[in-house]
């Protein structure tokens, strides 16, 4: 009897231990909400939304990559001899970065801590009068951003979690002007930027 209950406890904890641990996720998907801090000042290089798609093929290693696109148009107006003419202005912007992380666990908690490289384009319309006639020109940015990255993220439901993370960004880019005799420039710029995210684990 004594035997019984003993292997009846051992059983009740084994049973526990697996209730409470999490299992291993390979693939994870994720939002990212939005830009809270420097990077609201100076957005050409970082959408405010993204999406993330990461791999974790082993325990403390993780890969990621995420992609974020923005437009916006605003649209003027034009009077000439031939009428009112109606001219659409478009602010595009697009970023995409991958990224390498060693991960630490404990308890529901993730932290991880690395680096992400990627590039980012932007490109701006204006109405330019040169020439008599209005036209619609467009200048062009490109940079190439690389970003230290500390995050952590709570999971819960063992699919599913929230998180925030702080990057440093170095960014390197190309200003590339309509503007006929005017050159290409490069710049180079650092900022801080903080997001949150959710992340759901389908495997």
């Amino acid at each position: 009897m004594k035997k019984f209950i003993v292997l009846l406890f051992l059983a009740q904890i084994g049973s526990a231990q697996e209730t409470t641990d999490k299992a291993h996720r390979y693939l994870g998907i994720g939002y990212k909400l939005g830009v809270f801090q420097t990077s609201d000042l100076y957005s050409n290089f970082s959408p405010v939304n993204r999406l993330m798609v990461n791999v974790d093929p082993i325990k403390y290693l993780r890969l990621d990559a995420q992609w974020g696109a923005s437009k916006t148009q605003n649209e003027q107006y034009y009077s000439s001899g031939a009428g009112m003419q109606k001219y659409t202005l478009d602010s595009k912007k697009s970023v995409f970065q991958f990224g390498v992380f060693g991960t630490y666990e404990f308890e529901d908690m993730m932290m991880y801590l690395g680096f992400r490289y990627g590039f980012s384009n932007a490109s701006n319309d204006y109405i330019n009068y040169t020439g008599g006639m209005p036209i619609v020109v467009t200048d062009e940015e490109k940079a190439k951003i690389l970003s230290p990255v500390l995050g952590g993220e709570y999971r819960f439901g063992n699919r599913f979690s929230i998180g925030a993370e702080i990057s440093f960004m170095i960014i390197n880019s190309v200003y590339d002007p309509y503007t006929p005799g005017l050159q290409s420039t490069n710049s180079k710029l650092s900022m801080l930027e903080t997001t949150a995210f959710f992340r759901f684990f389908p495997f």
